[in-house]
């Protein structure tokens, strides 16, 4: 397919719709994941000549994703990050489009980056990468679109649209236990042993019914985003099963016990230095506005994930210093001497307050995300770290 040759002249079709170049030449969003549905999204958002797209996926191209997406067909594909690859041929399709490819998680792309996102696609296949994205989304006040596929033979599938503010989320969406399990799993320093990945966060798709649902997500999803009204979370479910089709639009209602709808005033968003050390950067942080202005007491580092410092294997009993976030090593850890996943966190960070002794660490050693807006609280008292 040759590539398009990016004049404005090439979007004259589009002019009398939501999507003429002026509403989209400098629009900017992000798409969570890049399979099936997420790749078919970005091609999307390249036809119709969007200012730039921000790709993220942590995983790589493997063999089972060639039928996925016309990206990934390359034999030169397989092994490497699944954005790189799409990145590379949307650029050569869509010239007019800035791709930017991040090979990482949700959790460790960075706020500054999302800031700039007018609208955040959510594309993954799993629902702890959903809430990691609602969350991003919540803390950042930007709109939400997900969409994923189910039902037998993954012939329906479903679109949502989450605006942010006092609009209801996605965790809205969950039942009481699945949110305690999710918000746990992902956000919380101390877990059961026990506990394991929710068992429905793997869902595979087709490229048939991924074209179809990332269409209804892009074009609903800017459509929306673009509108002058505000409207309130909704969303719609799609099933073709022969003979018999269904379209359902139905209203998401917010929960009353939905923890991030919980007002908190004593929380700012703030760009800490990478490489500086917590207690000088909360100092300078303390004469900051937002903060109560010069002489004020610094604020506390809450993270937005907790990290863990110290972990034990079950099986081997080996105790060893991950560094990483409490979710990466539930999620996917392995013991460095044994190589087993039985893992268990013994020690944890969720906050930080000048003169603790973490503070003296800079947030890249501690493992937390580069280009991130991190969350202040005034002045607040409690203990650094947590034992689980």
């Amino acid at each position: 397919m040759p590539a398009l040759s990016g004049p404005s002249a090439a979007y004259d079709r589009l002019k009398l719709t939501a999507y003429s170049r002026d509403a989209v030449r400098e629009t900017a969003v992000a798409v969570i994941g890049c399979g099936a549905l997420g790749s078919e999204a970005a091609r999307l958002l390249g036809l119709l000549g969007l200012g730039s797209v921000l790709l993220i996926d942590r995983d790589a191209v493997e063999a089972t994703n060639l039928t996925h997406s016309p990206y990934f067909r390359s034999p030169s594909a397989l092994g490497r990050p699944k954005t790189e690859v799409l990145a590379e041929n949307l650029a050569a399709h869509f010239p007019d489009t800035s791709w930017s490819p991040l090979s990482c998680e949700i959790a460790d792309a960075g706020f500054q980056r999302l800031q700039k996102c007018a609208l955040l696609f959510s594309c993954t296949d799993n629902l702890l990468a959903r809430v990691e994205t609602s969350y991003a989304a919540f803390r950042l006040g930007l709109p939400m679109m997900d969409a994923g596929l189910k039902g037998h033979a993954y012939w329906s599938g479903r679109v949502a649209w989450l605006p942010g503010g006092s609009a209801a989320c996605y965790l809205c969406q969950l039942g009481e236990v699945k949110r305690a399990e999710l918000l746990s799993f992902s956000f919380a320093a101390s877990q059961s042993c026990f506990a394991d990945l929710p068992g429905d966060l793997i869902l595979p798709s087709t490229p048939t019914m991924a074209s179809i649902v990332a269409g209804l997500q892009v074009d609903l999803g800017l459509r929306l985003a673009m509108a002058a009204n505000t409207v309130d979370a909704c969303a719609w479910e799609l099933s073709l099963p022969l003979p018999e089709t269904g379209w359902s639009p139905f209203i998401i209602p917010r929960s009353a016990d939905c923890p991030w709808h919980e007002s908190d005033s004593s929380l700012e968003l703030a760009a800490l230095s990478m490489d500086a050390p917590l207690n000088e950067s909360l100092s300078k942080a303390s004469g900051a506005e937002a903060f109560g202005g010069s002489g004020s007491q610094p604020p506390v580092l809450e993270l937005d994930w907790p990290v863990c410092l110290r972990a034990r294997c079950a099986a081997c009993r080996h105790l060893w210093n991950p560094m990483v976030r409490v979710a990466v090593l539930r999620r996917g850890g392995i013991c460095p001497v044994c190589g087993s996943s039985r893992l268990h966190p013994v020690q944890t960070l969720s906050r930080v307050a000048c003169g603790d002794p973490f503070a003296a660490f800079t947030p890249s050693q501690l493992g937390l995300p580069s280009g991130h807006l991190f969350t202040l609280r005034r002045a607040s008292p409690g203990s650094a770290t947590s034992h689980s």
